[in-house]
Formats: structure tokens, sequence, C-alpha cells
């Protein structure tokens, strides 16, 4: 990060003084206001993005989805722990949230887990991925992949959804014509009089590229040129638009469908910006109407991801042409922006830069090949550009070519950080730009940035001096428990109630007070999910109140994420599910026990312990207890309370003391005064618990040093359900983080285990989330292979702390030892899948 924001200083520093040698001062103003503005959004709403690494493309009823989350600072991409929890939904073709799962961190890094259930219906699903603070964009910028799960358990297609999607999501209207075609002039404006090349985008009906060919005409139907668009669905033009002109696209597709486009007048007042990339270069010109000079500066600011990282001007007495060396500069999208003396933005030009700028992953192993079920030991070595060791952390999966097949062009984390998630619209086959034997990869990013809009941040807005702050969804920094306590029926909030919070499985007691809106708030605290809480606010006798705990808000989802869905990937997918039902019978055969017919009793400290649970308390095994009969008979509490060994009663005779000490009086895990002991009738009672073990009364902290006595009221009568609730209570459930699994390994170290029968048809052999080099940039890794003697592919993904990107995609056990290049943004690096 540091060497990030010294090289933009840098640069900014050397083309200001090249700016101010050869300008005037309002021409280095502009840069500096519209520098400060773009950087100062930055730093006031921090944006984040999430990359979300699964062990393979898809599933199996009854498995699991092992997943990392990568969460970085959405402009310089280093690991970034700005929010306590990310979000892992799994969304089903309707767009209803099937399952969520809540990550915290462990030493840095998000992880979990999800149980496909076995009656989970066969069908295209999609993961999202997100945190609260993420909500303060537009979901398009959440992580979304698209995973089939397939059913060969259960014909039955029925599932349970926790959230369905809202109506309108469902909606979608159907195209006026089976194909859209779009032109982009290059820099916003078509230019009169000056060669411009104009992008073109052709878009079917499910939002996937066509194929289209076109002719360009004038308003007198004289054919200017032609063009073609290829399946991806991008082409382009290269012509001198003339003024006065007007200019006409006709299209049409393969099946014959004509569609006639519009082009923008030619302009003779507007500039728009061209530019052209080598290796190591960006030439930069401004095109002016019939090539004129230009008659004032103008300013050129370039950013990445909203960073400023280079400042210059246009200016009457040169050539309107500008290079940049790209020598330093992060891989990712740039754009660049043409301004004039008011900050307002004259022409705008998105750039991909591919740097050879992301980490050299080697994997070696211990022999060459190996038989079924062998252990294989491989060491996992990270290296920067400069060939200095990295340490850093990542995530790796291993599976089965036998089973998984993955497909070369699916997203990873060096397409979706670099790529999809600067942009709202999808980008089918997102790892088409970076494959290392796709020759026209450049060009092929040079025509996507033609043609999208880049919008995270309103540029624009930000420099008119209006920024965005991102606060409408707050950062979360914990687990926050907050509600409401009001008068029944006004529902008016009431102020100073007293309310406390239980979690009995984690020991843990709260309290707090209501402020004079009546809301309470609990924070500080983390719990896994799965837990519940206890809410109770004091309630004095005859008093009318409710406790309304606030609920946990998600965000819907209206964004539908196209399947994968091709012959090649159903095949694979097939062969996989016959075989994960082999698999799953074997691991979850079903087993009939006959037991004999046998009548439970209850004890009536069973009886009590299922009280006590029932209740919230914190402990098992009181020193002393009342109930039943004791109750029913006693004439008040304090007669009864002095029965108990180490009791007495205080002067006032309302009250008790134990040990000649006052104890903490406890009602319903509410905390009451000794002199309103007196006022609870015996009959009230359900049980009375006496605590004199300081191992009992240590959760209570000082306020239970002398003792505590506790008292469960009944709830509405003996015949009263005990699991019913009174109006100042509330038993919540709310969403709880992840409990990481521990990814299941055989037991083959032992020779018996090895040779067993049974067939290992594992297809995910080894998974591990938190994998961490040490100082020379080095790991080691154990795992076994299943039945299969074939190949399987490694993927591990991770960013470094300086945001350099790890990704790496190799083989292991293949016979013919190949070299695997990595997926890399980068020229001339790769790695090599040695020891094999």
């Amino acid at each position: 990060m540091l060497k990030q924001v010294m090289l933009a200083a840098s640069l900014l520093c050397t083309i200001f003084a090249n700016a101010q040698a050869t300008d005037v001062p309002s021409i280095s103003l502009t840069n500096n206001v519209a520098i400060s503005r773009l950087a100062t959004q930055i730093k006031k709403f921090p944006e984040e993005k999430v990359y979300l690494h699964i062990d393979k493309p898809y599933y199996a009823a009854g498995e699991r989805i092992w997943f990392r989350a990568h969460l970085v600072h959405a402009a310089i991409h280093v690991p970034f722990l700005l929010s306590r929890f990310v979000y892992v939904e799994l969304l089903n073709a309707e767009n209803d949230i099937v399952i969520r799962k809540k990550l915290k961190p462990i030493d840095g890094m998000y992880y979990g887990q999800m149980e496909l259930a076995a009656e989970i219906p066969e069908g295209w699903y999609s993961l999202r991925a997100y945190t609260n603070y993420m909500r303060n964009i537009d979901e398009a910028y959440f992580f979304r992949k698209s995973v089939f799960i397939g059913n060969p358990l259960n014909t039955e297609q029925t599932s349970t959804v926790i959230e369905p999607a809202k109506e309108h999501a469902h909606k979608q209207e159907k195209p006026e014509h089976p194909y859209t075609v779009t032109l982009y002039p290059e820099g916003g404006h078509l230019v009169a009089g000056s060669m411009q090349l104009v992008a073109v985008r052709s878009i079917s009906g499910n939002n996937t590229g066509v194929a289209v060919s076109g002719r360009i005409f004038d308003e007198e139907k004289a054919e200017i040129t032609t063009f073609r668009c290829t399946e991806d669905g991008f082409g382009v033009i290269s012509f001198i638009p003339l003024a006065g002109k007007r200019y006409t696209a006709i299209c049409e597709d393969s099946q014959g469908h004509q569609l006639t486009v519009t082009l923008p007048p030619a302009s003779e007042s507007d500039y728009a910006l061209n530019v052209q990339q080598n290796a190591s270069i960006l030439q930069i010109t401004l095109k002016t109407p019939n090539d004129v000079p230009l008659q004032d500066s103008v300013s050129l600011i370039v950013h990445q991801r909203g960073l400023p990282i280079f400042q210059s001007a246009f200016i009457p007495s040169a050539p309107p042409v500008i290079s940049l060396s790209k020598e330093g500069l992060n891989s990712g999208m740039i754009q660049l922006l043409a301004l004039n003396r008011n900050g307002n933005i004259l022409s705008d030009r998105l750039v991909f830069i591919n740097n050879p700028d992301k980490i050299q992953v080697t994997v070696t192993t211990d022999k060459p090949l190996y038989r079924k079920r062998d252990g294989v030991h491989a060491s996992i070595s990270l290296k920067d550009a400069e060939g200095n060791p990295v340490q850093g952390n990542f995530s790796i999966s291993i599976t089965d070519d036998a089973d998984v097949k993955i497909n070369p062009e699916d997203g990873t984390i060096v397409s979706q950080l670099l790529l999809q998630s600067e942009f709202k619209e999808p980008i089918s086959h997102l790892n088409r730009y970076f494959l290392p034997d796709n020759r026209i990869a450049a060009a092929q990013l040079d025509l996507l940035m033609l043609t999208s809009q880049w919008q995270r941040y309103n540029v624009p807005e930000i420099l008119k001096g209006n920024l965005s702050k991102g606060d409408l969804y707050p950062l979360e920094l914990g687990d926050v428990i907050s509600g409401k306590v009001q008068s029944y029926p006004s529902k008016r909030g009431i102020p100073n109630i007293n309310v406390s919070m239980m979690i009995r499985t984690q020991s843990y007691i709260d309290a707090a007070t209501t402020d004079k809106n009546g809301r309470f708030y609990f924070q500080g605290f983390e719990f896994p999910d799965s837990t519940k809480i206890m809410l109770q606010a004091m309630k004095k006798p005859g008093a009318f109140m409710d406790i309304v705990p606030d609920k946990d808000t998600f965000p819907s989802s209206s964004i539908f994420v196209p399947s994968q869905s091709s012959l090649a990937l159903e095949k694979n997918m097939r062969d996989f599910f016959k075989k994960s039902r082999e698999r799953y019978d074997i691991e979850n055969g079903s087993m009939t026990i006959n037991l004999k017919e046998v009548e439970v009793v209850a004890k009536k400290e069973d009886k009590l312990k299922d009280l006590r649970r029932d209740r919230g308390a914190y402990y098992d095994n009181p020193s002393y207890s009342f109930s039943g009969d004791d109750l029913e008979t006693a004439v008040s509490l304090v007669d009864l309370l002095i029965r108990a060994p180490g009791m007495s009663m205080d002067a006032s005779g309302t009250g008790v003391l134990l040990r000649n000490k006052t104890p903490l009086l406890k009602v319903d895990n509410m905390t009451w005064t000794m002199d309103q002991l007196s006022t609870i009738n015996p009959t009230d009672v359900d049980l009375i618990d006496i605590l004199k073990d300081p191992g009992e009364t240590a959760m209570y902290g000082s306020e239970g040093s002398n003792g505590v006595i506790c008292i469960y009221l009944k709830r509405g009568g003996a015949a009263k359900p005990s699991t019913e609730l009174e109006s100042n209570q509330a038993l919540l459930s709310p969403l709880g983080y992840c409990v990481p699994a521990t990814f299941p390994m055989p037991a083959y170290q032992i020779p018996e285990n090895k040779l067993r029968t049974i067939p290992d048809l594992r297809s995910t052999l080894y998974w591990k989330p938190n994998v961490v080099c040490d100082s020379t940039g080095k790991a080691d890794i154990f795992f076994y292979l299943a039945d299969s003697q074939g190949p399987c592919t490694v993927t591990i993904e991770g960013v470094s702390p300086k945001g350099e990107i790890i990704h790496y995609q190799g083989k292991l056990n293949a016979p013919l030892r190949p070299v695997y290049q990595t997926t890399s943004p980068r020229k001339g690096t790769s790695s090599k899948t040695t020891g094999r």
C-alpha cells in the first residue's frame, strides 16, 4: 500500500512541475482541485471488494460448499479488514435466498462452509458475497458467481427458502428485438473531421454477445464503411465523420433480423480522447474538430479505481499528444479525464493496464507420480515480480480431474478484482481476457473498455465537490442487539427501563438502560450461529409493556446471474453426479434400529434442570433450592428462605441475609432490590435457587460476591406452557457467525484404512482456506489422493499484504509433466508445477 501511494505521489509531483512550467496557473489549480477531491472521496468513503474462492465449480446435494472470502480495499486491493463481517448467500434461480452465512475474520481471514441439504432441488444457483457497508453502493458490485447443484438423491424439487425474492425482481420485460446494438465513439463524442474509432456492442435478449454484421450509411444512402461483431458481441468502426452529415448503421444477425441504429451527429465543438497503447507507453491524443489546434489549455487527470495517479495538460502551443509510461502502474482499469478550466469533463476514456505485477507461484511435490490413496507432500513458494519472497496467506483447493472439470474461462481472483468488480454489467467468459494463449486479449480488453462505464464513484459529481458519504448503511464493527421497550397499548417508548440480555450457551449476561425514546443497545460481543438470546425488560407489578427487538435486515436481490450451461459442462456434471450418489450412499447409508419400548419417568432434579435451562440460568448445581410444595405452603418468601442453611432475616424484616451479608437478588434474571422481595407472592414462583459456591456466583461479578438468590416466576399459571414468553421478554435467534469446520481427510496413514475395499470417491481432495507462508515465502501442505490415479488441479488464490494478486492453477500427478502457465495479467511470467 505504501509503495502505491509513494508512486502516485511521485508521478503527480513530476507532472505538476511540467504543467506549471508550460501553462498558466489556472490549469494547475484545476488539476490540484480535481486530485484533491478524488483523493478525499476515497478517504471519506473507502469502498470494499469481496472475492469468493470456492473449492469447485459444481456440487451435489448432501455436499458442503467450502469457501474463503477475500476482502480488499476497492482502490488499491490490499487486504482490508474494515468490516467485521462478510455475508455469503446461496440464491436459487428465482433469486430466493436459500442459505445465508456470516463470516468473521480469524487471524485476518474470512472462511467457512455451507451444508447442502439432501432435498435441495437440482438446478442453477448463485453465490453472493458482500458486507453491510457495501450496501451503500449498487448491488451489482456484490460478488456473484453461478454454481450448479445436482440432486441424484431426491426427485422431489422442494427446498426451504429463508428469504423469498421481492415480487418485482421476477418481472423481466421481453425485448422488442432479438438483439440490440449500441455504438460508442471513442472519448464519448463523434468529432467532426477527425479519424475516429467507434466501438460496437451487440447484445442478445439474454444479455450475451451475438454475432452481427453491419454497414454505415450517410443521409444520402452512400455506404461509408462496414463492420462485424464477433460472437462475443464486439466490433469496431474507423472513419472520418463529417460535420452536417447524419450516419446510420444497418445491422443484421445470422437469422436475418435487421436493426437500424442512428449514430450521434458529428460535433464541431466537442473533444475526444484517443489512446494508443503498446507494451510500455500510452500515447494519449486529444481529438479536435477538423484537427484544428487548441485555443485553450485542457487538463488531463488519470485515476485508477478512483485513486489519482497522473496529471498533465494539453496546451495550445504544442501538439495535443501526451505520453504516459506504463512502468510502475498497477494492473487494472484506469480512466483518463480531459477537463476544462472549470473542472468539467470534456471527454473520458477507459484503458486497461496489463503489467507484470502478480505474485509468482511455484508448486513442487515430493515425487513425480502417485498411485491411488498415496499421500502427497507439496511445497508452495511465493515471490513478487522482483523475485523477493512474499509472506502472505492464501486459500487452496485441489480437485480430482476425473470428477471436476474447470472451465478456463470461468472467473478467477484476477479477472474478478481487476475487471468484473469495476463494472455493473456482467462480463461473460470473464477469464478469457487473461488466458495466456489468447493472442487477441489486449484488443478484446480495449473494446470492452470502449463499451463500458465506470461508476463505482460518481466522478462528475466528485469533481464538482459533491462527495458520496456512504453513510446509509453503517460499518459493522461487531454484533449489535437493539430494540425498544414500549408501553401497551400506546406503543410509546419507556425511558430508564433496565433490560437484561442473556446468552446461556456462552455464560454471557449484560444489562442496559433504555434511553429517552425507550431504545436499548447491546454491543461488544459476538456469538455463533443458532445462538438463543433472551431479552427481558424489568417490569414492575401491574405495569403493561412490550419489548420489541429490532430485526436483522439484509439486501434483497434484483440481479439475475446467467447460467453457464453447455453440452460439455452438462456431460462433466452428469458423470460427477452419478458418482456423488454412490458416495452419499456409502457415507450416509440408512440404518434401522429397533428399540424396546421403555417408559421414561423424569426425575425431579431433571425437571428442575430443564426449567433452569429454559429460563436462561447460568448454573446447574445451586447450593439450595425451593420448589413445588415448599412454595405452595409458604406464608412469605422471607419465611421460606430463612429455612435454608446460612440464611437469616435482615433488620427490616422484609429481606434476608446470607452469612450476615445482603445477597444479590435476581428475579427472572433481572436485578431487584432486597426490599422488593416481600412483594412477591410465593404461589407466583416456580423455583428459588440459592447460590453460595464461588464457582456458581463468579459469572455475576462483584455483585454476586455475597451470594445470589435466583427466583423464577410462573408464566401465566402452572398450566401455561414454559415456552410462552411474557410481553416484557423476547427470545431471539439472530444470524451469528459461521464456525469453520475442518476439511475431512482420510486416515490413510493407517495401513488397514488404505487397503479398505470401500471406494474413495472424493472430488475435492484438499481444501485449506488459511495457508500462511513463512518469512521465506514458503508453505507446505499434505493430502491423500482418492481412487483415481489421474491428474488433479491445484487452484491457489489470495492477495498479498501489498495488494499483489496471488493466483495459480496447475496440475499434479500429470504423466506428461507439462508446464502450466498462470492466468496472469502480465507478460513473460509463468509458473511450473515441478517435481511431478
